[in-house]
């Protein structure tokens, strides 16, 4: 295991629910606000995952996905 610390600053952040296969269309919105905000993603994007998909339905997988802004 390796433990590091990540920065910290403006995100952008969207949730997503649903399966893991169906994120594309949630990362489009994401996408979308930040350019018509005149938002620049200035690190990696990280996703955060509130719910196993072994004890879920698929249509009840929620994703935080967070995108860092200059």
């Amino acid at each position: 295991m390796k433990v590091y610390e990540l920065p910290g600053g403006k995100m952008a952040k969207i949730i997503h629910k649903g399966p893991y296969e169906e994120c594309a269309l949630t990362y489009e919105k994401l996408f979308f606000w930040i350019a018509e905000n005149g938002k620049r993603i200035s690190g990696p994007i990280r996703e955060v995952y509130h719910n196993d998909p072994r004890e879920v339905q698929p249509e009840e997988i929620l994703t935080e996905i967070y995108a860092p802004l200059d």
